[in-house]
């Protein structure tokens, strides 16, 4: 599959809908996505330099193939070919990355603004010895003290801690008792 056909395929799904509906939406002006219209430009330039890139892959082989029946003199006609295959190759590859950013700046356009935790989801965080105290309580419960089970323990008892606290706390329950 071309590139621009997975491009293509790429921003129909993204979009929930087929590009020739996207384009007659955008062209009737009913689109209120700010992304669409460049996004729409942009793959009517990666569907031209594809097209481009394959006639110059079709003239390479052709070329190619007069090369390898004898005709010596056409090394340089090969040679620009290949160049100009690479060349497209390489500025459509550019064209369907800057594509594909289009689609990533649209999906963040799309996710609803960050909201602050409402207080009944709000975890609350103890200080350092209600901390302690409370994991003490929890490995005692525990077979064998280890982040995973201290961490759950705590989360069962509405404590959230960070990843670098657990580790203190469970740096010092183990100095305390060397059993666990």
């Amino acid at each position: 599959m071309s590139t621009a056909m997975y491009t293509r395929r790429l921003i129909e799904h993204r979009y929930g809908r087929t590009l020739e509906e996207l384009q007659r939406g955008n062209a009737n002006g009913h689109s209120d996505d700010p992304v669409l219209p460049i996004l729409l430009r942009r793959l009517d330039g990666l569907a031209h330099t594809d097209a481009e890139a394959r006639s110059a892959r079709r003239n390479l082989d052709r070329a190619w193939q007069r090369r390898r029946s004898g005709e010596h003199v056409l090394d340089d006609l090969v040679l620009l070919y290949a160049t100009e295959v690479i060349d497209l190759e390489r500025q459509e590859q550019s064209e369907a990355e800057a594509v594909w950013d289009l689609l990533d700046v649209r999906l963040l356009l799309d996710r609803p603004p960050a909201q602050r935790p409402s207080h009944h989801r709000a975890a609350r965080t103890p200080g350092d010895e209600e901390l302690l105290a409370t994991a003490r309580e929890v490995a005692a419960g525990l077979h064998r003290l280890n982040r995973e089970a201290l961490g759950r323990g705590l989360r069962d008892r509405g404590i959230h801690v960070s990843n670098r606290r657990l580790g203190v706390v469970l740096q010092r329950l183990r100095t305390e008792n060397p059993s666990h």
